[in-house]
């Protein structure tokens, strides 16, 4: 293994406590930070979680509710929080981080912050313009990861070398990265993805059957990459894990809450409703309706994000969404 490495992640959610206990186990020295005392407390004195998977947390994992300590003296910061709450966390944190000795920062938020449309290294940079910014995408279901199943992500930065070192330093045994320098490729294709995994589920909770969902995986695709090329990313990354790989997994089953939002929503339950009841960030849904709306901007034509936009607001019902896709004009692929 590379070079032991301080890594503090920061905020909460299964994703945090997947990439803890993976790297933690690595041996690498892990700081989880989190808002609750009473949650931190409850990692220190119970060594474990229970949530994606019941999982012990080793000796070199620690947690703590004082953010100043948690960003005492990193090599690398991990962002998991939600995307909407991603600029207010970084505030945080940016009087704490040491000028003189700026860590890595690594995004690993899929989605793009509804005020402005920025992606989410954007958003860390504006905040903390001389940091050197990457993010972590992927298929990467994290019950299946941090049960030890075997996965591969990519990490993407626009500095080759700082790539190649995180890839270097958090590759496992059974958790592969790739390097990219095209982060808006990486970032979008994570991001992108959620809005096809809702109507993924919607397909499948009415029972459309294989063809109808392999049609819609093309399509959305086509879709994301379309969006994502006009936004300046590389077509091919698109066609890598962070593009279809991402989209493969996000998409297979109720292990993705985006993917779990429309399989509810194709038995008849309000958006709210679901929410509420899942308790969870789901990314697809300000997504949507980030992507609708820079779609009319740059005058793209997103037909599948438009109905699932229009669902998730009920102006639309999951029947409806699909005939409207369906009898749209013909045209060659």
């Amino acid at each position: 293994m590379a070079q032991t490495q301080r890594i503090t992640i920061i905020r909460a959610g299964s994703w945090r406590s997947t990439l803890a206990s993976l790297f933690a186990r690595a041996g690498h020295a892990v700081t989880i930070w989190t808002r609750s005392a009473e949650k931190a407390e409850t990692i220190r004195r119970e060594r474990r979680i229970e949530a994606p998977v019941l999982v012990e947390f080793p000796d070199t994992l620690v947690a703590t509710a004082n953010l100043q300590e948690a960003l005492s003296a990193p090599d690398i910061v991990i962002f998991c929080c939600p995307s909407q709450s991603l600029r207010e966390t970084v505030g945080l944190c940016k009087e704490l981080i040491d000028k003189t000795r700026l860590p890595i920062l690594i995004s690993a938020v899929k989605g793009l912050e509804l005020a402005t449309f920025k992606r989410m290294s954007e958003v860390i940079i504006e905040t903390l313009p001389q940091s050197r910014v990457a993010c972590l995408s992927g298929p990467n279901l994290a019950a299946e990861i941090i049960s030890g199943m075997p996965a591969a992500a990519v990490v993407a930065c626009e500095f080759a070398e700082v790539a190649s070192q995180l890839q270097a330093t958090l590759t496992l045994p059974k958790f592969r990265l790739y390097s990219n320098t095209d982060i808006i490729g990486v970032e979008l294709g994570g991001t992108l993805k959620n809005i096809i995994a809702i109507a993924a589920g919607v397909s499948d909770g009415l029972a459309l059957g294989a063809n109808a969902k392999a049609a819609l995986l093309t399509r959305g695709l086509a879709e994301i990459t379309r969006l994502a090329v006009n936004l300046g990313a590389k077509p091919m990354t698109m066609a890598g894990l962070a593009g279809m790989g991402d989209l493969l997994a996000t998409t297979a089953g109720p292990s993705s809450r985006n993917y779990k939002l429309g399989f509810e929503l194709a038995k008849g339950r309000r958006t709210e409703e679901i929410l509420a009841s899942m308790k969870v960030a789901v990314e697809g849904v300000p997504t949507a309706q980030a992507v609708c709306e820079l779609s009319k901007r740059l005058k793209l034509d997103m037909p599948i994000a438009v109905q699932v936009e229009a669902t998730l607001k009920g102006e639309s019902s999951p029947e409806k969404a699909i005939m409207a896709l369906m009898s749209r004009p013909l045209a060659s692929e």
